[in-house]
């Protein structure tokens, strides 16, 4: 799996090629949700995806998705029978990921160690938090 940052960086060179016209409205980098309700939005690009083992105990997403929006990094994530996704704001910390989003328990934190490494490994280890209370995460990447 390629660096998450590097793929971001390279999707916002092709955008900033195109003609001014052409590119959206000033956005924050750190946030926008990875559905978008408009026809003329820029087409979301998938960049990985991941299924956490022990979601469903701490009622924790099912699945995490980042995604390369018109060069900005965007994600979404699916709580245990949940049909639709939910933004999350994605920052990268090294080679880290962390992502939060509002949940109905509170706004929940995942950092996804090294998962910004373009050798990451197979399973995602990382560490989660929500209203006070934290965990270890684990899980794979399926993208």
């Amino acid at each position: 799996m390629r660096a998450i940052y590097s793929l971001a960086a390279a999707a916002a060179l092709c955008a900033a090629a195109r003609p001014a016209a052409a590119q959206h409205a000033a956005v924050p980098a750190h946030a926008r949700p990875a559905a978008h309700a408009d026809a003329g939005a820029a087409a979301v690009r998938p960049l990985a995806s991941y299924r956490l083992a022990a979601a469903r105990r701490a009622a924790l997403p099912t699945e995490v998705t980042v995604a390369d929006s018109a060069g900005a990094l965007v994600a979404s994530y699916r709580l245990p029978g949940m049909a639709d996704a939910r933004p999350m704001v994605v920052t990268v910390i090294g080679t880290d990921v962390v992502l939060q989003g509002e949940t109905p328990s509170g706004v929940l934190t995942l950092q996804l160690y090294g998962q910004n490494d373009a050798d990451a490994a197979a399973p995602v280890e990382g560490r989660w938090s929500r209203a006070g209370q934290e965990g270890s995460l684990h899980g794979r990447a399926t993208r």
